[in-house]
């Protein structure tokens, strides 16, 4: 059938403007200026990203066609066209040649507020809709094809139909999912002959109970209404007067018998799909371009052959990113308790890949681990070990949205990005994923720029937690759209199946943990609105988490909730994640844990304690090492007991690297760092690894502390108040009465007369160890509570 549709190939729907060339002739005698040079590209602009890449991703029409969940797919040998994937509703969004797409945005040009766009010049777009019905297909449902969600954002009801993943198989990318109960492959493709651009739709649909209704194209009808025509192929064809003498030809090819091209509304494309007890592979073939062009298209149709076996493609095809790439690591100096190694990531690499590295772990060997970066890939390093001296990168997957979370589980890379948890599978033993299996995508996705889905863990029963960013607006005060997903600790079953929101109420947390010593959770987030400064906490089922507006509760809550410490800006401007020291080869007790910071590029010892009626306080204290970026996911080595620590440069940090890989070694030194606080009816109690020298930690002058509190209110952060007078902006000293050594010499009382609850005290020392070290360290802490005496 042949209906008016887009302009012609090679125009934008956007009008043309003239450009003028003005010539000033004041000063034509001067010498021409030399012409400045090219800037650099940007390295998202050279980047090879792959056969697809998931963001949200707009189309110049028809409305606001939006895929919050869009893979743009390339098509053709060589990737000379590309279609628009729409996860949440299960709809080739966009489909055109040329250009890939405008990589606008935050994780590219590092815009706040604007997506990527489709760039080249269009063949069809479909409406923001369904894909497909899921009712008989029956002309008398006007309806049939209604959104049946309650809001613009998420994915279909699953009853509707269900996003199952990617098969990667060369040059070619099969899309998989469900409707209702029927399994579908769909394999995109583009044939180009005699100048005419044909876009392809492989179908490989299982049985089916019920007729289904799949939306082809839409289009905006010009002039008259359509009249049926009979095409040179003698296919049904319509026709419209259009302003352009454009048209779009739709062809279908081995289809089951009962099935149906129509046109609806006098602008949608649409195939009636009839119930089959055995299913079928068919193709639809889609052209768009002059009318004068038609015979050029349908002789090109003709031509397309057999329709491709679909299901071939689902074993695994060939590797892409073959050879490995070697690296040499450089390990640190062993001045001190720890040194810190450099796992030398392949910064110069044939693809072009921008290592920003959002996410890490580890397989059990111990010798291999599996990076995400912020671009959309994922690399495994083998060859860790003591040296560090031969290390083997390789690509094993790309095109992922923003993926900041990733998990080893049972050796199967599990990655979170904004869109979906996806399993990657490699099919073939090859060392590429050939199949990115969505998990699970039940998360709400909105377009807002800020709303990242940070971090990834698992707790002892296998579940998996990540945490949603707040919607901020450009500029970082209030919100863009908020959706019932936006602000929250996340939780997804083991098994995939199942989602829920495990607490509210957060912004920016950028990192947590699962799975403590006593099944604890825990989670930072950064200063903003409703977040007077950088604030960690110990996470439990339904917590509020501080920000009032994304509480999701029908009763605003009136207090920040409870939490471990704040911690000043200053210190930790931007948080990463936590980590548990699982043993003692770390040289930490056991249980201990540990937090980073992404914003100063740092490692932080936390010591607290559990109140009996179970109040949490306790602080942070950094460990004097130094690291290349704004680290972030740490995870220790079931092999070796030492520390690895991924992160990378992308917001506010004073990295130096825009990614990096490093690992936290013990040295042969003594380890000697606060480690517990403890605060008591009359002071607090500070416990050390080593015994400390007894003079030196009892003389008062080695001791120093400070208090303040700050204002919670939906201002960006907020200054520094006084206890004593909250009118005034300025810390408070503390009076330290006496400093009193335990018995074994690890502890240190500080008695401190009128101790009263406080959001934010530093206890600065610089005291001995019995060996003679100085130790000279700040803790920043929070008491929530004084024990009664």
């Amino acid at each position: 059938m042949i209906i008016p549709a887009l302009p012609p190939p090679g125009r934008r729907l956007a009008s043309a403007c003239a450009a003028l060339a003005l010539v000033s002739s004041v000063g034509l005698a001067q010498a021409p200026k030399a012409a400045p040079a090219p800037a650099a590209p940007k390295p998202f602009e050279v980047m090879d990203y792959g056969p697809f890449l998931s963001a949200t991703i707009s189309a110049p029409a028809p409305g606001a066609n939006i895929a919050n969940k869009g893979i743009a797919i390339k098509v053709g040998p060589n990737g000379e066209g590309a279609v628009l994937f729409d996860i949440d509703l299960l709809r080739f969004a966009a489909g055109w040649t040329g250009k890939f797409l405008n990589l606008h945005g935050v994780v590219f040009d590092a815009r706040h507020g604007p997506n990527p766009s489709v760039a080249g010049d269009l063949a069809f777009v479909t409406n923001a809709g369904p894909g497909w019905s899921v009712d008989a297909g029956r002309p008398d449902r006007p309806g049939e094809l209604a959104d049946p969600r309650a809001t613009p954002f998420g994915p279909l009801p699953a009853s509707h139909g269900k996003y199952r993943g990617l098969y990667v198989n060369g040059s070619q990318t099969v899309v998989a999912y469900t409707i209702a109960d029927t399994e579908v492959l769909e394999l995109p493709g583009l044939t180009q002959a005699d100048g005419q651009n044909i876009f392809t739709r492989t179908l490989q649909i299982g049985p089916m109970k019920e007729g289904r209704t799949l939306v082809v194209a839409d289009v905006v009808p010009f002039g008259s209404a359509p009249a049926a025509e009979k095409s040179a192929s003698g296919a049904t064809t319509l026709g419209f007067t259009a302003v352009d003498a454009t048209k779009t030809l739709v062809t279908l090819a081995g289809a089951p018998e009962g099935a149906k091209i129509e046109v609806i509304n006098g602008s949608r494309v649409i195939l009636r799909v009839p119930a089959m007890a055995t299913g079928a592979t068919f193709r639809l073939a889609i052209w768009n371009g002059r009318a004068a062009d038609e015979a050029k298209a349908e002789a090109a149709i003709a031509k397309l052959g057999a329709v491709a076996d679909v299901a071939a493609l689902t074993k695994g095809g060939p590797a892409r990113w073959t050879a490995p790439i070697t690296t040499k690591g450089t390990l640190g100096a062993n001045d001190g308790a720890y040194a810190v190694d450099t796992i030398t990531a392949p910064y110069d690499n044939p693809y072009k890949s921008w290592l920003r590295f959002g996410a890490m772990d580890l397989f059990a060997d111990g010798t291999r681990a599996a990076l995400s970066t912020w671009s959309g890939d994922v690399w495994v390093v083998s060859g860790i070990d003591a040296t560090l001296g031969e290390l083997k990168w390789k690509r094993f997957a790309t095109g992922l949205h923003q993926p900041l979370g990733l998990r080893i589980v049972n050796d199967e890379v599990y990655v979170l990005g904004r869109d979906q948890l996806v399993r990657l599978k490699d099919l073939n033993n090859d060392g590429e994923a050939d199949f990115y299996e969505s998990f699970n995508n039940d998360v709400i996705v909105s377009p807002s720029f800020h709303e990242f889905a940070l971090d990834l863990q698992t707790d002892a029963e296998g579940n998996f937690y990540f945490a949603k960013g707040g919607a901020v607006r450009p500029g970082g005060r209030g919100w863009q759209v908020i959706t019932p997903h936006t602000g929250s600790v996340i939780r997804i079953s083991k098994d995939g199946k199942k989602l829920d929101v495990f607490a509210t109420g957060v912004r920016a947390p950028n990192g947590m943990s699962a799975g403590g010593p006593r099944g604890e959770i825990t989670l930072a987030d950064n200063e903003g609105t409703w977040t007077p400064t950088s604030r960690l906490n110990i996470v439990k089922p339904d917590d509020f988490l501080g920000v009032v507006d994304l509480a999701h509760r029908d009763v605003p809550p009136t207090e920040p909730g409870s939490l471990l410490a704040w911690i000043p800006h200053s210190i930790d401007n931007s948080s990463g994640c936590q980590v548990w020291v699982p043993d003692e080869r770390f040289g930490l007790p056991k249980g201990q844990l540990l937090h980073t910071s992404y914003g100063k590029s740092s490692l932080f010892v936390v010591a607290y304690e559990t109140l009996a009626d179970g109040t949490v306080q306790g602080g942070v204290s950094r460990l004097p090492l130094e690291f290349e970026a704004g680290m972030m996911r740490p995870r220790f080595n079931p092999k070796d007991g030492q520390l690895y620590i991924a992160g990378m440069k992308g917001w506010q940090t004073t990295a130096r690297r825009d990614g990096a890989f490093q690992r936290v070694r013990r040295t042969d030194q003594p380890v000697e760092v606060p480690v517990a606080l403890s605060v008591k009816p009359d002071g607090i109690e500070v416990g050390f690894t080593a015994p400390l020298n007894q003079a030196s930690a009892e003389d008062l002058q080695n001791w120093s502390l400070e208090q303040w509190n700050y204002l919670w209110s939906q201002a960006y952060g907020s200054a520094e108040y006084s206890v004593a007078d909250p009118t005034k902006q300025v810390r408070d000293p503390v009076t330290v009465k006496s400093a009193k050594l335990s018995a074994d010499g690890k502890t240190v009382f500080l008695e401190i007369p009128g101790l009263k609850p406080v959001m934010q005290m530093k206890i600065k020392f610089l005291v001995d160890s019995a060996s003679g070290e100085p130790l000279d360290y700040e803790i920043y802490n929070t008491v929530a509570k004084v024990p009664a005496r």
